[in-house]
């Protein structure tokens, strides 16, 4: 149980970081992948979530694999085909996910996000709060 909280907050980490790239795609000078290290990390370890989040993940990150693919290939072509991406079902899986990985963690933990491991500057300036 210990574990869960930190791989739901490795996913949501994804998750986030992949709803400003995706807010921001169209507008981006290089294309930039996707995030899914914690995904790749933790897919296998995801059996205590409910069974519709869990498919709306692995429909999410396979649609970013996919995405990431056809960045590679533009990049390599140097061509810009990747800006036809639709993100469309992409986002709406993004803030799915988001907002129902924010409510597992305010459900177990009673916070949206776990507190940092280490102290962050403004702690060791002025102590915890």
């Amino acid at each position: 149980m210990a574990k869960y909280p930190e791989i739901v907050q490795g996913l949501l980490y994804d998750v986030r970081i992949n709803q400003g790239i995706a807010k921001f795609f169209p507008e981006l000078k290089k294309p930039r992948s996707f995030e899914n290290a914690n995904w790749l990390m933790n897919k296998d370890k995801i059996g205590f979530l409910g069974e519709s989040l869990k498919l709306m993940l692995k429909e999410t990150f396979a649609l970013a694999e996919e995405y990431n693919k056809q960045i590679k290939v533009a990049k390599k072509a140097k061509n810009e085909s990747y800006k036809t991406i639709d993100l469309t079902r992409f986002k709406e899986l993004l803030e799915k996910c988001r907002k129902e990985l924010e409510d597992w963690m305010v459900q177990k933990t009673g916070a949206k996000d776990l507190p940092p491991k280490y102290p962050t500057l403004m702690d060791s300036l002025f102590g915890q709060r």
